[in-house]
């Protein structure tokens, strides 16, 4: 079983393949994502795990799953379909839907719990 609690130290978080691979364009900086899987596997999802970024800009034009997610590190401006950025820090949650153009401006690491669904390759 794994402890999701807000303020529970989380380990096994590893590095893995750069975002580019996943569909993200790097807009500025050289952020690099740590990964760890609880549940589910990239090849079909759903997936439930941590995702971690170092700072950076990333966007991706069309995400290509749902997800679910709560901060627990860092600080970022989130902006989905060109909407005004959001600023979001450790115990906040959102939702991304499929096909939402995304854009993170990662200011410190962050590290989220995820919970992602769709068709196909999900992380």
């Amino acid at each position: 079983m794994y402890d999701y609690r807000q303020g529970t130290k989380q380990t096994n978080i590893q590095p893995h393949h750069e975002l580019t691979k996943d569909g993200w364009t790097i807009v500025s900086g050289d952020p690099k994502k740590s990964l760890r899987i609880d549940c589910g596997t990239p090849q079909e999802g759903p997936v439930v795990g941590i995702w971690s970024c170092t700072p950076g800009i990333i966007e991706m034009a069309s995400l290509p799953f749902h997800e679910f997610v709560t901060l627990f590190q860092g600080k970022a401006l989130i902006t989905v379909d060109g909407a005004e950025p959001a600023e979001i820090k450790a115990g906040d949650s959102f939702f991304f839907p499929k096909g939402c153009a995304v854009r993170w401006d990662i200011r410190e690491t962050v590290s989220k719990y995820m919970v992602v669904a769709g068709t196909g390759p999900v992380v």
